[in-house]
């Protein structure tokens, strides 16, 4: 499917495909409802208490994504890899974030595939320097939803879940890398 071809929605969906955008702040989850189309099934974001310890919040993270899991049974996660740019503590939070988001993906046996930014905006937007906001508006379209989703975490996960989609094939289609 090319870059701006609208997804339609129909009764051909049959599995769930779990997006995140791990952040130790917050991390954004979206699951997308996939088989020869696309459409939402949900989206949220959990937010640790950020005054609480870093391992806290860490096991925040672990336990709300089990229960989505739980909740919405996704045959496989696609997240959002660690984008460094300067801040080495930024980077080692988010890369615990994800790790975090990598445990309770094989604490069910679920397999994880991981994108770059840069791709996920590419395979969404046509741009792999898009906004945030044009990532938005796209994942509106491509989805035919009345509005965007927010916040921005939750539309973040459900892009990543949505790039999965695109170059995937769908979250059966590919062994994820180790």
């Amino acid at each position: 499917m090319a870059a701006g071809e609208r997804v339609a929605v129909g009764e051909s969906a049959g599995g769930r495909l779990l997006g995140l955008d791990p952040g130790l702040r917050h991390t954004g989850w979206g699951i997308l409802i996939v088989g020869r189309e696309a459409q939402l099934g949900a989206f949220g974001v959990i937010a640790p208490d950020p005054s609480a310890a870093r391992p806290a919040r860490l096991q925040t993270i672990m336990a709300s994504l089990l229960e989505v899991i739980d909740a919405h049974e996704p045959l496989a996660v696609a997240l959002e890899r660690p984008f460094v740019k300067v801040n080495a503590q930024s980077a080692l939070a988010l890369a615990q974030a994800q790790a975090a988001a990598m445990l309770a993906a094989a604490q069910r046996d679920l397999p994880v595939f991981e994108y770059a930014p840069r791709q996920v905006k590419q395979a969404v937007t046509g741009d792999g320097n898009a906004a945030k906001g044009a990532v938005a508006e796209a994942l509106r379209l491509r989805l035919d939803l009345a509005a965007e989703v927010a916040p921005h975490d939750a539309s973040d996960a459900l892009a990543v879940a949505y790039c999965h989609f695109l170059l995937g094939g769908g979250a059966w289609a590919r062994t994820p890398a180790p």
